[in-house]
């Protein structure tokens, strides 16, 4: 019996040992078989051609676009990852209770009123220690209600409406020599872009504690025509969720968000 147990479990380590090895090697083919010059060029030409799109992604990271929770009538929240660390936007969120649950009638849903602001600090940083930038301004703001209602004692539904707006502005100057900035051979002088659109909002909560949440949701841009969505967890003080954006720059946006409702 011992012999056999011991065979046995020789084999299933060989198994095993060959089942990771051949996973391994697929990986390792399928990461080099990226080019990831070529990617990074692809990548850099998309933000070029559409920066305040790229940035404004990073904007819905930090928006409040849940309602507060039962029993609160108002909360904070900024946004720590990516836009304080690393992108430098200095932001912050508001939201505002009108009306309680069920307070007036029975069946009245929950009215919140939402928005928030935020500035870049990088970019003035950069206007006072670079020799080729001349100015630099990126920030935005954003507005909207959300409406929600309880389907159970575990589900909450919520709908809503944001404004969305999106500045970025850029101005090079010539170093020492005359010469502007190039990007793939182009002279980069200056640009000024932004971004402006209309959302429409639609998501589910599902309670798992005092203060413990799952929500998810999905966002319409009337304007731009595009879709996200967001998955998160929501804590007594920190929200962790991942935005995907899929026609952005980058798809996925890890976040991480603080928050305090009273």
């Amino acid at each position: 019996m011992p012999h056999h147990s011991i065979k046995r479990g020789f084999n299933l380590m060989k198994r095993i040992t060959f089942t990771l090895t051949a996973l391994l090697c697929f990986n390792g083919a399928a990461f080099a078989a990226i080019d990831w010059e070529s990617k990074g060029m692809q990548m850099a030409g998309e933000i070029i051609a559409n920066p305040a799109g790229f940035f404004y992604d990073f904007q819905q990271d930090l928006e409040g676009t849940t309602p507060l929770p039962p029993g609160k009538t108002w909360g904070i929240q900024t946004g720590l990852f990516p836009t304080a660390i690393p992108l430098t936007y200095a932001n912050v969120s508001g939201k505002v209770r009108l009306h309680g649950e069920g307070r007036i009638a029975p069946g009245v849903p929950q009215v919140d009123l939402i928005g928030g602001y935020w500035d870049m600090l990088a970019a003035k940083m950069a206007t006072k220690d670079s020799k080729t930038i001349d100015s630099a301004k990126f920030g935005g703001y954003y507005m909207g209600g959300i409406i929600s209602a309880s389907v159970s004692p575990k589900v909450r539904t919520f709908w809503g409406y944001k404004h969305s707006v999106m500045a970025a502005k850029l101005a090079f100057k010539p170093d020492e020599d005359g010469k502007l900035p190039q990007f793939m051979g182009t002279d980069l002088n200056s640009f000024d872009t932004g971004f402006k659109d209309d959302f429409i909002i639609a998501g589910i909560e599902t309670p798992k504690g005092v203060n413990k949440l799952w929500s998810m949701q999905l966002n319409y841009g009337i304007k731009t025509q595009t879709f996200s969505s967001k998955v998160s967890w929501y804590g007594k003080y920190f929200e962790l969720g991942l935005n995907i954006f899929p026609e952005g720059v980058l798809v996925v946006h890890p976040v991480w968000n603080f928050h305090l409702n009273f």
